[in-house]
C-alpha cells in the first residue's frame, strides 16, 4: 500500500484537479470565453476576442483531457510533462494577475462559478501544484517505462471524445447544469430577481410577471434573421392568444423581432442578461416564480407542444439523460483500462 500511494498520489491529486478544474468550466465555455476575453484585453489584445469561445472549449477540453489520462495513467511521460507546462504557465499568468497595479481582472476564473479564489490564493495555490507536478515528472521518470499498447490509442479516443463532448454540448445546448443563481429549476426570489426597463429606463419588473401565466423571456444580445425568429412562431402564436406573457429582453437599442414587432421590448443589464442566458439569442421560460426552461435559439430546434410552464421536468430529465450518458462514458474508460491491463 506504502509503495502504491508512493508511486500514484500524484497522478491522482493533479488528476483529479485537472478534471474538476475542466468540468466545471466546460459545462459553461460560454462563461469561460468571457473571462478570456479579459485577459485578452489585459495583455492589449482584444482582437483576438473573436476566438475567445474556440480558445474556451480547447482550454476546457485540455484540461480534462490531462487529468483523465493522469487518473488512467496513459502515456505518463508525454503527460507529466505537459502538466509541469501547463502548471508553469498558469503560475506566470496568476502572477501577472495578482502583481497587475491596475486590478483589471478580480478573478482567475480557474474553478468557473463553482468556485471563487482571490488572486492572491489562485497564486499560492499555482506555485502548490507547480511542485507537485515537477515531482510527478520526476518520479514518472525514474520509472521504468511501459511498452506501448494499441489498446491506448482506443482508451486516448475515448478520453478525447469524453472532453470535447461536454464543453461543445453547453455550447450548442446551453449548460445542462450552471452555477450562477438563474439555472433551470431556481426560485427567483429578492437576491436574484429579474430587473427590466423600458424605453424611459422605468422598472417595469412587477408588471410583466403578471396574469399568472407562463412568461418567456427572448433573450437577445444582437439582431436576428427572419429565419430565425420563425423558430418562435408557436410561441408568438399563444402569445396571441393569450396564453402567456412574452417579451424580448436585450442590452442595447435598435434590437426587436423581424415580423414580431407587437412583442415588447425591455432593457436588462448586460451582465445579468449574460447570467441568465448564455448565448446569443434564445428563451427563457418562467412559471410558478421559477426558471423552467432554457433554450438555444440559433442552435437548437425550438418547438412547443402547448403545455406551457410546464417544461421543468423535461429539463430534469435532459439533465439526468446528460450526466447519465456522461457517467457510462467515463466508466467505460476505466473498464477498459483494466482490461488493458489484464
Amino acid at each position: 500500500m506504502k509503495n502504491w500511494i508512493m508511486k500514484r498520489w500524484s497522478d491522482v491529486v493533479l488528476g483529479v484537479l485537472f478534471v474538476v478544474s475542466g468540468f466545471v468550466k466546460a459545462v459553461d465555455p460560454v462563461g469561460l470565453s468571457y473571462k478570456i476575453e479579459e485577459y485578452l484585453g489585459m495583455f492589449q489584445l482584444s482582437s483576438w476576442g473573436m476566438f475567445a469561445i474556440s480558445f474556451s472549449v480547447l482550454l476546457c477540453a485540455a484540461e480534462m483531457i490531462l487529468g483523465l489520462l493522469l487518473l488512467l495513467r496513459l502515456w505518463r511521460r508525454v503527460t507529466a510533462v505537459t502538466v509541469a507546462l501547463f502548471m508553469l504557465g498558469f503560475t506566470v499568468l496568476t502572477y501577472l494577475i495578482y502583481t497587475d497595479p491596475y486590478g483589471g481582472i478580480n478573478e482567475c476564473g480557474c474553478f468557473g462559478e463553482a468556485i471563487h479564489l482571490s488572486n492572491g490564493a489562485t497564486f499560492a495555490k499555482n506555485i502548490l501544484l507547480l511542485v507537485v507536478a515537477g515531482l510527478h515528472l520526476w518520479n514518472v521518470f525514474r520509472q521504468d517505462k511501459h511498452s506501448f499498447n494499441y489498446r491506448q490509442i482506443v482508451l486516448a479516443i475515448g478520453v478525447f471524445g469524453v472532453s470535447f463532448l461536454i464543453p461543445l454540448y453547453s455550447y450548442f445546448y446551453l449548460p445542462p447544469f450552471d452555477f450562477l443563481p438563474y439555472n433551470v429549476g431556481t426560485k427567483i426570489e429578492a437576491k436574484n430577481v429579474v430587473r427590466l426597463y423600458d424605453s424611459g429606463f422605468n422598472d417595469v419588473s412587477e408588471t410583466v410577471f403578471v396574469g399568472g401565466k407562463p412568461t418567456y423571456m427572448i433573450g437577445l444580445k444582437e439582431k436576428i434573421t427572419p429565419e430565425k425568429s420563425g423558430k418562435l412562431a408557436a410561441l408568438h402564436e399563444a402569445y396571441e392568444k393569450g396564453k402567456i406573457n412574452l417579451f424580448v429582453a436585450t442590452s442595447q437599442g435598435g434590437i426587436a423581432i423581424p415580423d414580431y414587432r407587437d412583442v415588447p421590448v425591455y432593457f436588462m443589464d448586460n451582465v445579468m442578461l449574460k447570467s441568465i442566458l448564455r448565448t446569443v439569442a434564445g428563451v427563457v421560460a418562467f412559471a410558478d416564480d421559477r426558471i423552467t426552461g432554457k433554450w438555444n435559439l440559433l442552435y437548437t430546434p425550438y418547438r412547443f407542444d402547448g403545455e406551457y410552464g410546464n417544461e421543468l421536468i423535461w429539463e430534469q430529465i435532459k439533465r439526468g439523460a446528460f450526466f447519465g450518458v456522461l457517467l457510462v462514458m467515463v466508466v467505460s474508460l476505466f473498464c477498459g483500462r483494466k482490461k488493458r491491463k489484464a
